[in-house]
């Protein structure tokens, strides 16, 4: 014979604990802040930042099959590797601008022939005005564009600009 109680299913302060538990640990995993960090965007480039884009265009153009690499404007928040060379030395709430190669494209997705034997990419999708990403960065802009063709729409012209050999998204 069995007892009413158990046939019933768990208690009720059994149920809510269980309930309390997935609760909590959806809520811990939601929280943990997303750094941007893996291994690619350690060690490429010489100068490594997480930094907010400020602005960026409505749509980035279409040039059809022609490839180039577009500027755009960011305030950095961390310095995670100043330049060795001490050529570009960044502090938080400096202005950079930062080409990315193929912006119309999510970062992963970005390879071609262009892109020679080092990794180039990320895992962000899309940009997003007012979002942080991290960033391995290289210089000089010029000399590594990809496609060799610089979309600059940026001011001051003299403002430190760098090529994005990586980038991740980051909660900031």
């Amino acid at each position: 014979m069995t007892d009413d109680a158990s046939a019933a299913g768990p208690g009720f302060l059994r149920a809510g604990a269980v309930v309390g538990a997935l609760v909590l640990g959806v809520w811990l995993l939601a929280g943990r802040p997303e750094t941007g960090e893996d291994k690619f965007v350690t060690r490429l480039g010489r100068v490594e930042v997480t930094a907010r884009l400020l602005k960026r265009p409505d749509v980035f153009p279409d040039h059809g099959a022609y490839l180039y690499t577009y500027v755009l404007e960011y305030e950095v928040l961390e310095v995670h590797r100043q330049d060795p060379e001490g050529e570009h030395a960044l502090e938080p709430g400096d202005r950079v601008f930062v080409g990315h190669y193929k912006p119309r494209l999510p970062r992963g997705e970005i390879r071609d022939a262009n892109c020679g034997a080092e990794p180039l990419g990320g895992k962000l999708t899309r940009f997003v005005a007012g979002e942080a990403h991290r960033m391995a960065l290289d210089y000089p802009l010029a000399n590594l564009a990809p496609s060799g063709a610089i979309l600059d729409y940026c001011y001051p012209p003299d403002g430190k600009r760098f090529f994005a050999a990586w980038t991740n998204p980051a909660d900031r």
